[in-house]
């Protein structure tokens, strides 16, 4: 039963939509309860649960941030529309509609609306049709808009959330597609099938997802300490992760540097005319190389010992630099090769 009970929960912070979902419904609910109380909002009670849903976010800080955010849009549509409706002699028409959604598709790029500009042209057009763009419905609107966000700021206040494990999931996949694509780099310097740096770019770019997508969580899972007594508890969990995150984003640079050592041919200092290039001498001894960097990735993402695997990489790298099967032009790719791994190597070792 216990080994259960840790498994749900487990699965329950791995999934933090499922509580968001639940602190969403609650706050939409509990909004709707509360407008009935406000007079003269009967006309419009639907705005408070919207806005209570745009309050409900993945951290506190987010939360407060674009309720203030959708509540700004929402002042700059509904004055457009108001001011074009007033320029306009109070007739709605396909000219008026189209000045107020240029107007306001223009101001929903403004900084400081961040990912809530969007709602700015449908302010707008709310305004404009439903409102009759009356100066009153712009304060209606929004008015109940933030009565319902400040509901669902409160739910998340009361239940704070803590993004921490889909951060350390996005930090676990990163390091498996970097050892992933040192392991098939190697395998294909062993079998002689090197494809150009722009096909292994363009068929590899899930290295960019990924990493886009931890910086995405890690930065979330950071912006939760903020009014969050139970992420400050995990504060040195969470400063370990983000530490992690920058690694393996080092790392993935350096990686970047190996394929591009590897697949792209370059020019002898001194001699232009000259290229170096990778021998066939020490192919083998280069995926060796990386496949043990691979390896210590791969440990270190397990939480297991990684620093066996880290000599490993360490003796194959210095093996690498003494072998005798270097050719003079080659010596320069690979010492950039054996760098960039070193480099990786210190990184997360």
């Amino acid at each position: 039963m216990r080994e259960l009970r840790t498994r749900m929960i487990d699965l329950w912070m791995a999934h933090p939509r499922a509580a968001l979902a639940l602190r969403a419904a609650c706050a939409a609910a509990l909004a709707w309860i509360l407008v009935w109380f406000i007079p003269g909002a009967q006309d419009y009670p639907y705005y408070a649960p919207f806005g209570a849903v745009i309050a409900t976010t993945f951290t506190l800080a987010g939360s407060v941030r674009e309720s203030l955010q959708a509540v700004a849009a929402i002042g700059v549509g509904g004055t457009i529309a108001w001011l074009v409706d007033t320029a306009s002699g109070d007739h709605i028409g396909p000219v008026s509609l189209a000045v107020v959604v240029a107007l306001a598709v223009a101001a929903a790029g403004l900084p400081r609306l961040g990912a809530m500009g969007g709602w700015v042209p449908t302010a707008a057009i709310f305004t404009l049709i439903l409102g009759h763009g009356e100066a009153t419905f712009i304060g209606v609107y929004a008015g109940l808009t933030l009565f319902g966000a400040a509901i669902g700021v409160l739910v998340n206040l009361v239940t704070p959330p803590l993004p921490l494990a889909p951060a350390r999931i996005a930090v676990g996949r990163t390091r498996r597609v970097l050892a992933a694509q040192l392991r098939e780099l190697a395998d294909l310097m062993v079998e002689h099938e090197l494809p150009s740096l722009e096909d292994w770019h363009r068929d590899h770019d899930e290295l960019t997802r990924a990493r886009a997508a931890m910086a995405a969580a890690v930065t979330r899972a950071q912006e939760s300490l903020a009014a969050n007594a139970r992420a400050r508890r995990h504060r040195a969990e969470l400063a370990h992760v983000a530490a992690e995150a920058d690694s393996l984003d080092r790392v993935s640079l350096l990686v970047t540097d190996v394929s591009d050592l590897i697949l792209r041919p370059h020019g002898v200092p001194g001699d232009p005319t000259e290229e170096a290039g990778i021998t066939d001498g020490v192919r083998v001894p280069i995926a060796r190389a990386m496949h043990s960097v691979a390896g210590a990735l791969d440990a270190y993402d397990l939480g297991a010992d990684a620093d066996p695997e880290i000599g490993s990489a360490d003796a194959e790298l210095r093996k690498l630099l003494e072998s005798d099967r270097i050719d003079g032009s080659a010596r320069v790719v690979v010492h950039g090769i054996v760098l960039a791994l070193r480099r990786a190597l210190d990184t997360f070792g």
